[in-house]
């Protein structure tokens, strides 16, 4: 028999949503300058909670620029007590570059577990980038969170998709 030994992941990538944010208007003038609403503060606490509560640890959590994604990064590394690996990164500003983003996580190791914050719809798109299946699309609400395991770091990363989860499914993990 021809056995093919299983790759050992490179690296596990979890893939978040900002939370939910105002609307354009008022003193909100563009789209960067959206923060969180009240709820969507709210909701991202509890959803770090859930995180928590799943024992997620994560080497390095890399935000994009844009507020309403710092400050989703920043609730998260805050309950996770983890404030000293997050990094904003114009890698996954609007739009992404795959580029930068791939020259950034080059700096990380196999056993390394990377958080990326950002947008929509470009979070579907890096998830279907990470699998290696370019028309693949998800839907991610705001707040949804997946976790893809690399088995290959290249230019063209391949990954398997662990687990995708609802920002409501990770809210009941956080009132646990």
């Amino acid at each position: 028999m021809n056995w093919k030994v299983a790759e050992r992941p490179s690296m596990e990538i979890s893939l978040l949503r900002h939370g939910i944010a105002a609307e354009i208007g008022g003193k909100i003038k563009t789209d960067a300058e959206r923060p969180l609403t009240d709820e969507g503060i709210k909701d991202m606490k509890l959803e770090a909670r859930g995180m928590d509560n799943l024992k997620m640890a994560f080497t390095a959590i890399l935000t994009s620029p844009v507020l309403r994604a710092r400050q989703t990064a920043e609730i998260v590394a805050d309950v996770l007590k983890c404030k000293d690996i997050l990094k904003v990164t114009d890698a996954l500003a609007i739009p992404p570059s795959r580029t930068a983003l791939m020259s950034e996580l080059r700096q990380f190791q196999k056993d390394d577990h990377i958080l990326l914050v950002g947008h929509e719809p470009n979070m579907s798109e890096l998830t279907a980038f990470f699998l290696g299946h370019e028309r693949l699309r998800f839907t991610y609400k705001k707040g949804s969170l997946c976790k893809i395991e690399l088995t290959r770091m290249t230019p063209t990363p391949r990954g398997e998709l662990k687990w995708f989860i609802t920002p409501k499914q990770l809210r009941l993990l956080g009132a646990l």
